[in-house]
């Protein structure tokens, strides 16, 4: 591979090894993996876009392009090759007449809270860590802790902006390139161009409560059973709740209500009373931005080393399932933290069909994400251990679950270089046929490839085999 590539093609802030913040400018959250990439362009502008795409083209650069930085498996690096970053493409503004909003792709979803949060009148269901693009985020389908009240963030996206594979700039919605906007919204980032920008619908909260709750992690069986058949069946969508598990003996639910704090804790008292919690519960009215500063608060802040898997769950997980997370939780490998984390889905994401978009996972009643991580990149023994505690774990429920969240990218259920194409199904279900065809479309000399992207449709004779 040629390590003496000309970059006068690329515009924008190029960063060469040598400059002083090539280090920091390389590194992803993830630090399990490190890369040496032979060049950075932080593109400025739209232009700076398209000049780079026209440049690995022309060339024959190997590339990968990057945002919020948060990809688990790091495909959004590479050694050698480009990276085109996309994180300086901030530029946004909100509509009051139409309740709209004009965004830059670089937004993370803090700076996206930050901007609503001014109005204090708007929100948007994203997720609930701080520091992630929004661009993966609302290209993998989007979840957050007000899904079942809003559903997916796709759900409010209404046009989004793509550079070609060409290097045009192209606008997908309803009404232009609607083959584009379907794949664009739950089909993954980066597989059909580079997003540069998007129109999104906001939404108003008028009231909003959150709850906390703990119990000790003994009780995990029968908490997490009355959970999982109530949590996401609930009349009321107005409550999303999470779950989390982990090895470090702690067991917790959170959840958002938009309503009074009076009706939450009518909705909880079933639960409470089927499993009395040992402290308190904590019920609190907060503003929506509030909410976001909450919930962010459970994220580990730092980079650091982690393997992480994820499944959908269509059916309640049987004792048998609940025993065997009982039992991984609490036998984490030394030096390595274990958690499983669970949010409810149904309402108003169950409401919009499984081929409106291409996220196929409407009607799973909640996810599962689970995963080690270890605080010292160089414990090589901690690292392979959670590697292997987590695919042990996922290997036991998969027999319980279906599929994966693209957001949560595991190379474990297949990649290009391997041959294994099952990732496909896993992602995106029945609408993998779909999805290449688009992929054929905009982009068929597949031009924007990584190890888990979307392949053009195969050659009749060489069709890929892809199981679910």
């Amino acid at each position: 591979m040629p390590q003496d590539w000309d970059w006068s093609c690329l515009t924008g802030k190029v960063v060469l090894p040598g400059n002083p913040s090539y280090n920091s400018d390389r590194t992803n959250y993830n630090t399990r993996f490190t890369r040496a990439p032979s060049a950075l362009v932080f593109c400025q502008n739209v232009e700076d876009v398209q000049n780079a795409v026209k440049c690995v083209r022309a060339r024959g650069i190997p590339f990968r392009v990057r945002s919020g930085r948060h990809s688990y498996e790091e495909l959004s690096l590479m050694d050698e090759g480009l990276i085109i970053d996309i994180s300086s493409l901030t530029a946004a503004t909100i509509d009051p007449a139409t309740d709209t909003a004009r965004v830059g792709a670089g937004l993370s979803q803090q700076a996206m809270w930050n901007l609503l949060g001014e109005t204090q009148k708007y929100a948007f269901p994203l997720g609930t860590m701080g520091g992630v693009g929004i661009a993966g985020v609302l290209q993998g389908g989007g979840i957050g802790m007000i899904t079942r009240a809003f559903g997916l963030a796709i759900d409010q996206v209404l046009s989004i902006q793509m550079v070609t594979a060409s290097g045009d700039v192209v606008e997908a919605n309803a009404t232009s390139n609607t083959d584009l906007f379907w794949a664009l919204r739950g089909g993954g980032g980066g597989n059909f161009g580079i997003v540069t920008a998007f129109t999104l619908q906001l939404v108003r909260i008028p009231k909003l409560a959150i709850y906390a709750l703990s119990w000790p992690a003994s009780r995990f069986p029968s908490v997490m059973s009355y959970w999982q058949h109530h949590a996401p069946t609930l009349r009321d969508r107005r409550l999303t709740s999470q779950l989390t598990f982990s090895s470090d003996g702690s067991l917790h639910s959170e959840g958002v209500y938009l309503g009074d704090p009076e009706e939450l804790r009518e909705l909880l008292l079933p639960w409470l009373a089927s499993c009395p919690p040992p402290h308190p519960i904590r019920i609190e009215s907060l503003s929506w931005f509030m909410s976001t500063v909450y919930f962010n608060s459970f994220d580990n802040q730092c980079d650091h080393p982690f393997k992480t898997t994820g499944a959908f769950v269509y059916q309640p997980l049987p004792d048998a399932a609940l025993a065997s997370i009982q039992k991984a939780i609490t036998s984490a490998p030394p030096r390595v933290s274990c958690d499983i984390w669970m949010q409810s889905f149904g309402g108003a994401m169950a409401d919009v069909p499984s081929s409106a978009t291409a996220f196929s996972h409407r009607q799973a009643r909640f996810i599962l994400e689970l995963g080690g991580t270890w605080q010292d990149p160089n414990d090589m023994d901690a690292g392979q251990n959670a590697v292997q505690w987590t695919r042990a774990l996922r290997t036991t429920l998969r027999e319980y679950t279906e599929g994966s969240y693209v957001n949560f990218a595991d190379l474990d259920l297949g990649s290009r270089s391997s041959g294994n194409f099952d990732y496909l199904g896993m992602y995106y279900g029945d609408n993998v046929a779909r999805l290449r065809t688009i992929k054929s479309t905009w982009d068929p000399s597949n031009l924007f490839h990584f190890e888990q992207s979307i392949p053009p449709q195969a050659p009749t004779r060489a069709r890929l085999t892809v199981s679910g």
